[in-house]
């Protein structure tokens, strides 16, 4: 079975599970930082079963460089943790009316082959920038699909601090 992924600049060839709640604290607690992580999505909501970890980092940003090592270092021990981490800073939190707002992503686009089939996402929103070697920005100007989509399915936008979790 061939299984390959890249993720925020990050490679790997062992497929990860669904995360549980214990698998998730073993991880946090792998994570070298004194920055606030939330953790958000699916996995708080319960809406359906997920296979990833939404993580947030918000407000104050942190320097870039800072934020580039804190996501590497986030989606490796993921890896090692065989959880898949999806991490994003925000410049809003998601709330029931949409605001403008940034979100800053650790690449531009997601991959991963399994079971002979490709999976390859290309990240967009309003205005897509460059600002840092492993850094994009996203400028939401208008709602876009994912925030329709988490309205759809009645999500409340809750987070939770991993510090809690």
């Amino acid at each position: 079975m061939k299984f390959y992924c890249k993720a925020g600049g990050v490679e790997t060839t062992q497929p990860w599970l669904r995360p549980t709640d214990e698998k998730i604290r073993e991880w946090f607690n792998s994570i070298d930082t004194d920055i606030p992580l939330y953790l958000v999505g699916n996995t708080v909501e319960k809406h359906s079963p997920t296979w990833d970890v939404d993580v947030i980092v918000y407000n104050p940003q942190p320097p870039l460089d800072v934020l580039s090592k804190l996501f590497t270092e986030c989606i490796t021990r993921g890896f090692e943790h065989e959880l898949l981490i999806d991490i994003i800073y925000t410049s809003e939190w998601y709330s029931e009316s949409f605001k403008p707002f940034y979100k800053i992503r650790p690449d531009k686009e997601f991959y991963k082959e399994y079971l002979g089939g490709t999976y390859h996402t290309i990240f967009n929103a309003d205005k897509v920038e460059q600002i840092a070697p492993q850094l994009w920005r996203y400028d939401f100007y208008e709602p876009s699909k994912n925030w329709y989509k988490g309205k759809n399915r009645g999500y409340n936008f809750t987070g939770i601090p991993l510090s809690e979790f």
